[in-house]
């Protein structure tokens, strides 16, 4: 039996993902994600110190605090984060992702699972620089690693700029300088995210999993030419 159902859910959810953890110590979890969700909780209702939009706010949120109180990423990941308080990040897991196309198993520990969970959540929240990264959670991959990220991080911004170029609607950015671009405003929100996380956690698996985060944005940031260079032999072996 479940020992908690947490969900993050629309009024006609369509794409949802669905994380069930069955951690070693006994406990049990699913996570609803509703990819199209509405950011109703983030202007009022009762949350965590830690949620509000000046406790340890990005330097470089667009968001006005007179009209916003609480972090829109932050309200979002609060019930998760606030199960795994006290749990350490080496602690294994079950873990089956189920989305609309297919299902996914893996077994491993609480940080990789909470990394995973986190970055889907995050960029599907009303946070107007994480939502940047929606199109990915559409074709979310559960524990991608750097090169798996980059792939799709890389193919989904290209397809863009072609199709801006097809529309008209946009000159094409072939040289991936608006992504680097993004990837430096994330490198911010994630230093910042992670200062309110370390509040609310008791023990180091929230951190780490946020940590690891925050470090797989800012090699994306600091290494795009490298990462890719080292892609080019597997790419070039077709199309």
């Amino acid at each position: 039996m479940l020992a908690a159902v947490i969900t993050l859910r629309g009024r006609h959810s369509m794409n949802v993902i669905t994380y069930q953890l069955k951690l070693e110590d006994g406990r049990s979890y699913a996570f609803e994600i509703d990819i199209d969700r509405q950011a109703e909780s983030s202007l009022t209702g009762s949350h965590a110190a830690w949620t509000q939009l000046e406790n340890n706010r990005c330097a470089n949120c667009p968001l006005d605090p007179a009209q916003t109180c609480f972090c829109p990423a932050a309200v979002d990941i609060e019930e998760i984060a606030e199960q795994f308080v006290q749990t350490l990040s080496i602690q294994r897991a079950d873990v089956w992702v189920h989305t609309r196309q297919r299902s996914y198993f893996k077994n491993t520990d609480s940080q990789t699972f909470l990394n995973s969970i986190f970055g889907v959540i995050m960029a599907s929240s009303a946070c107007p620089i994480l939502a940047r990264l929606k199109p990915l959670a559409y074709f979310h991959l559960p524990f991608a690693n750097l090169e798996e990220t980059f792939h799709r991080l890389v193919g989904a911004y290209l397809v863009k700029q072609y199709l801006g170029l097809r529309t008209g609607d946009a000159q094409p950015d072939w040289e991936l300088k608006g992504l680097e671009q993004l990837y430096a405003e994330l490198k911010t929100v994630n230093i910042h995210f992670m200062k309110r996380l370390r509040t609310a956690s008791k023990e180091d698996a929230s951190i780490n999993a946020l940590q690891s985060y925050v470090s797989l944005t800012h090699l994306v940031g600091m290494g795009v030419d490298d990462v890719l260079g080292k892609m080019l032999p597997l790419l070039r072996k077709g199309f």
